[in-house]
C-alpha cells in the first residue's frame, strides 16, 4: 500500500476524469482502493478550501522599514520615543512628567 500526499491524490483524482475510464477500472489500474478513492474525492472540495490562512513570504526589500516610536501627550507637549527605549528609562520620564 502506497501512502500518497495530498497533491498526489488531486493528481490522481484529476487523472481518473481525463482517462475516461470507470473509477472501479482506474483504481484498478493504479492499485487504489475504490472507497479511499471515492472518500479522497468526496473531501477534495473541503480540502481545497482549506484553512483561511494564506501562503506568506517574504520579499527582499533595499527600503528601510519605517521606525516605529512610543508618542505621549502631555500637558507640556507632545514626546515621541523610539521603540527600542528601555521600559525602566520610559517609566522615569513618565514619572517625571507627573511631578509638571
Amino acid at each position: 500500500m502506497t501512502k500518497r500526499s495530498h497533491e498526489e491524490w488531486i493528481e490522481l483524482i484529476a487523472q481518473q476524469s481525463e482517462s475516461g475510464l470507470t473509477i472501479g477500472d482506474f483504481c484498478r489500474q493504479h492499485k487504489v482502493s475504490t472507497s479511499t478513492f471515492y472518500a479522497r474525492k468526496a473531501n477534495k472540495p473541503k480540502q481545497q478550501a482549506g484553512s483561511p490562512f494564506v501562503q506568506a513570504s517574504l520579499a527582499a526589500s533595499s527600503e528601510t522599514a519605517p521606525q516605529h516610536s512610543i508618542c505621549l501627550q502631555h500637558q507640556t507637549g507632545l514626546w515621541t520615543f523610539p521603540c527600542a527605549l528601555p521600559a525602566s528609562y520610559l517609566l522615569e520620564i513618565i514619572a517625571g512628567l507627573q511631578k509638571c
